[in-house]
């Protein structure tokens, strides 16, 4: 899948290894009560920041990957990184919306005619979820050695969650289905974000009109490289 280098900081499919590892398997297999070989708390904090540019970073995540403590550590760090962002945000909607609502309440009341409405029947919205999660961090150019096998979901109208490789960054990407390399469904955005256990981002898309078969994923933030995920409509 796709990830880029900024500012000489590693890229971000280098740290998506070690979450790969992370979660139960991590605590239960590799306590290291002794915190042995731990970097300390700062090294960890550069991490979940990505701003750390050492030449041992790959050293630094294999051992994260492998060390209960310093896993805790990070996904503390990471959720409370996450948990900032979202008041950030919250404060800015809030904001947006009293500018609104002061808006609306100086313009001038216009009566408004009801204007007639062509009925139609709603069509079914399905919920569904795509799982990239243990997929390893390649970029969409480099095709996978041991890829596993694709995930499947229903055609219709979706309130798609897409969990994407562990160790992505929060933020708003886009997201459009493929085949021979072209759209086939208007692109959607959404934002991902850290829900404690993967990197969820959520979308609303059509897939009504496409026939059953194999289709791409393509997924993109700003203007990084594409990240590419197999597919099956039924």
């Amino acid at each position: 899948m796709a990830d880029t280098r900024k500012r000489n900081i590693p890229a971000r499919s280098t740290e998506r290894r070690f979450l790969k590892l992370a979660g139960e398997a991590t605590r239960n297999d590799c306590p290291n009560p002794e915190r042995i070989g731990c970097p300390n708390s700062d090294a960890i904090q550069t991490i979940v920041s990505r701003r750390f540019s050492s030449p041992d970073f790959e050293n630094l995540v294999d051992h994260i990957a492998t060390c209960a403590p310093c896993y805790e550590d990070y996904a503390r760090r990471r959720r409370l990184r996450s948990l900032r962002r979202a008041s950030a945000a919250a404060v800015l909607c809030a904001t947006v919306l009293i500018l609104g609502l002061v808006w609306r309440r100086s313009m001038p009341n216009v009566p408004q005619r009801d204007a007639p409405v062509a009925k139609e029947t709603p069509r079914e919205i399905l919920a569904a979820t795509l799982d990239y999660s243990r997929w390893s961090p390649e970029r969409s150019d480099r095709p996978q050695s041991h890829p596993p096998a694709s995930p499947r979901i229903a055609r219709g109208r979706l309130d798609l969650t897409i969990k994407l490789p562990i160790g992505t960054e929060d933020g708003d990407y886009t997201v459009a289905f493929l085949s021979n390399g072209g759209p086939v469904a208007p692109q959607a955005v959404g934002h991902a974000s850290w829900d404690g256990t993967a990197e969820v981002l959520k979308i609303k898309t059509d897939l009504t009109t496409l026939q059953p078969g194999a289709y791409t994923v393509a997924v993109q933030s700003g203007d990084s490289f594409r990240r590419l995920y197999p597919v099956i409509l039924e």
